[in-house]
């Protein structure tokens, strides 16, 4: 007999009773006839307008992209009612649960994020409440075989867990990760609704729980966008009150969207710089005059490369649709400004071109097709303090050589280009789709 079939018994069974006993029913009856005169309480948060009281909220991302670090960074904010990434936090005692990571990992994380959010670890003690389970059994929910039939329950793991924090008064619990504290088919919305209700009995009557999980493999090898920042069932985003979703782009920055709110409007997204040797940090525009000379400084080093490729006969296709764009073909460079998004360089190149310092130029590409580049003016050569004289003029008709020269002469720079250069002309000879054509 099936649990549902089985309490749909027992209910009728206690339907049948005298009426002087009452029955004991798994659901409670909420007032309502006093809503016009009270009040009811707004949704609190740990994480302002990201991860709410009493609700488990689930955060994202494939596996290196920095979720574990992510989520150190939180707990170390809580503990010390600091603000993350200008976020305010509720301050709390927080329980981090390691299923994934061994405690030497954990403790090397943690020492790095001490160090660069200036804290003394000594103040976390008593607060901040590392649990490695990595040695043990680390589940909190799996399938288990009784009578004959499958159920999902929660494990011994998951009481001592809970016993842990009310022993401790712990406000926060996160939970690295789903993989290895869910022992059941990621797949099955039954189990998987089962074990995020285990975690938010955790979380109640006031606390917060973070699951960490990794996203789908579509996800993850981008077939699909960053919608999908789960892994298997669609249970998982529709059991979580708040999912958020951490990425990572070709330059090495991080994207962290809020996906889904079900108490409140969704966060905007930040996008967080992760230097090597340090920690993830916000990457926060600059505005006015700081701002001014923050393009200034960024036009310049695209009009120096635009220059430095055009005296090589290399292209930089005017058309954002074209294979050698700017951002596709000078991305790669030491000195472009990586920070900058797609749309922001191409802004760039348009005001640069507002300015008289880039014009566009027609000519034949090498498969005498009619195409357009870039070239800087010599009020742009002003800029950059190049005498206009000694810009090297390419060819008008073509925008590379026939023959590529001997690999040696090759510069480091037209060497990994990957798609203009010596890229291109070890292309086979045939035309090119009309889309793809500069």
């Amino acid at each position: 007999m099936s649990a549902d079939l089985a309490l749909q018994t027992r209910l009728l069974s206690l339907a049948a009773e005298p009426q002087d006993v009452l029955p004991v029913v798994p659901f409670e009856r909420v007032p309502v006839a006093d809503l016009l005169d009270t009040v009811p309480p707004a949704p609190t948060y740990y994480l302002q307008g990201l991860i709410p009281a009493g609700h488990v909220t689930l955060l994202g991302a494939h596996g290196g992209t920095g979720k574990s670090m992510l989520a150190l960074m939180l707990a170390c904010a809580l503990v010390g009612g600091l603000p993350l990434f200008g976020i305010p936090t509720r301050r709390a005692a927080v329980a981090f649960f390691s299923a994934e990571d061994p405690a030497s990992v954990v403790r090397h994380r943690l020492h790095m994020i001490c160090r660069a959010m200036g804290l003394d670890p000594a103040e976390l003690a008593g607060r901040l409440h590392i649990l490695d389970a990595t040695a043990g059994d680390p589940a909190l929910f799996r399938e288990v075989s009784a009578g004959g039939t499958r159920q999902g329950v929660s494990t011994a793991t998951c009481a001592a867990l809970r016993a842990y924090m009310e022993a401790h008064q712990t406000n926060v619990l996160i939970v690295d990760n789903a993989s290895d504290t869910y022992d059941a088919s990621e797949i099955d919305r039954s189990r998987v609704r089962g074990f995020m209700r285990a975690l938010a009995l955790l979380a109640q009557p006031d606390r917060a729980v973070l699951l960490l999980a990794h996203v789908d493999k579509g996800t993850s090898r981008g077939d699909r966008t960053g919608t999908e920042g789960y892994s298997g069932s669609t249970a998982w985003h529709n059991s979580a009150r708040s999912r958020l979703y951490l990425s990572r782009d070709k330059d090495g920055a991080l994207l962290l969207e809020h996906q889904k709110h079900n108490l409140g409007p969704l966060h905007e997204p930040l996008r967080l710089l992760w230097p090597a040797g340090g920690i993830p940090t916000l990457d926060a525009p600059v505005e006015g005059f700081v701002q001014h000379i923050a393009d200034t400084t960024d036009t310049k080093a695209l009009l120096r490369l635009v220059h430095e490729f055009y005296g090589r006969g290399e292209h930089i296709a005017t058309e954002p649709r074209s294979r050698y764009h700017a951002v596709k073909v000078l991305g790669s460079e030491p000195t472009y400004p990586k920070r900058r998004t797609q749309p922001e360089v191409f802004g760039l190149l348009r005001d640069a071109e507002r300015r008289g310092l880039l014009q566009r130029e027609a000519y034949r590409d090498r498969y005498r097709r009619d195409a357009e580049r870039w070239q800087v003016t010599p009020a742009g050569l002003a800029l950059l303090g190049i005498a206009a004289s000694a810009a090297s003029a390419a060819s008008a008709d073509v925008a590379a050589p026939a023959h590529p020269p001997h690999a040696a002469a090759a510069s480091a720079a037209s060497a990994a280009l990957g798609g203009v250069g010596e890229c291109v002309r070890a292309e086979p000879a045939a035309e090119p789709a009309a889309e793809d054509a500069p």
